[in-house]
């Protein structure tokens, strides 16, 4: 090998001599921090020690990074705030050893359990037949209560949000209602309430003319707001009602319309109608 080749390896070798120096002269050893993992608390748990340890033996400090505590040395109080807490372990090393990497741990600390409380009670309620009815109730405690619905103390299957709900109200629905919360720490059930499910109301309407001639057939057209078919009954006046069709002398007639509900739906008030009867021109009379 010539001497030019030699050139750029004397080079190399002199910069690794001079790196192989630059450790040497720190001559520290390296060191590790050990930190178990720390086991979730709650609030109110009493203070504890942190069990951190550097390999050199050297102490280890700790530094709150995040969260509600307080640190005495290696012992660490919660302060009675739920949330994360994040520790950090050092150790700055000395003559002999170099720094350690920081280690972090993280916990949680959990709400202190509590038994259930109704912050809103069920409310009584009064609706018709084919309403919606919508019960509802909110409950605390720890861990958050489930919800059970009962009717007249039996509990109601599928029942357990904080709004029971009945899509289409039936007089079956007719009853006294609450609902239970539940947690580890206890049950408790809100106050009851009634539910009265009534018939629905209806009115009766007049439509069409009210001034008619004698002798010549009108439809009256009287509708019940429920659907349900109407009677008409001819209540004074000469007049013959043939189903729907009205056929009277001259003078006045009244016609009174009524519908009596159902099973779902109330009676209706009765609703009478005046009906002005002119005389016919051509003389001819009522049969």
């Amino acid at each position: 090998m010539n001497a030019a080749a030699l050139k750029p390896l004397a080079a190399l070798a002199v910069l690794l001599a001079l790196c192989s120096g630059a450790v040497a002269q720190d001559g520290r050893r390296t060191q590790e921090i050990a930190f178990p993992e720390l086991p979730d608390r709650t609030v109110g748990d009493a203070a504890f020690e942190l069990a951190a340890k550097a390999s050199s033996g050297l102490p280890v400090s700790f530094v709150i990074v995040e969260g509600s505590a307080v640190l005495d040395g290696k012992k660490l109080k919660l302060v009675d705030v739920p949330g994360l807490v994040l520790v950090r372990a050092t150790q700055a090393g000395n003559a002999v050893f170099q720094p350690a990497k920081p280690v972090s741990r993280g916990f949680s600390v959990n709400p202190k359990p509590s038994p259930p409380s109704f912050v809103t009670q069920p409310q009584s309620a009064q609706v018709e037949v084919g309403s919606i009815v919508a019960l509802s109730a909110g409950a605390s405690g720890v861990p958050l209560p489930s919800l059970q619905w009962r009717k007249d103390g039996t509990p109601l299957a599928g029942a357990t949000d904080r709004t029971f709900t009945i899509p289409s109200a039936a007089m079956t629905d007719t009853g006294s209602y609450d609902v239970v919360a539940s947690n580890p720490s206890g049950a408790l059930a809100s106050s009851r309430v009634n539910l009265s499910v009534v018939k629905r109301h209806q009115f009766i309407t007049f439509q069409g003319p009210t001034s008619v001639v004698a002798g010549q057939s009108v439809s009256i057209n009287a509708i019940a707001s429920s659907g349900l078919p109407v009677r008409l009954d001819v209540i004074s006046g000469m007049a013959v009602l043939r189903g729907t069709t009205l056929v009277a002398g001259a003078g006045t007639v009244v016609v009174q319309a009524n519908q009596p509900g159902d099973a779902n739906t109330e009676a209706a008030q009765p609703v009478s109608q005046t009906f002005t009867v002119s005389a016919d021109p051509s003389g001819l009379r009522l049969q």
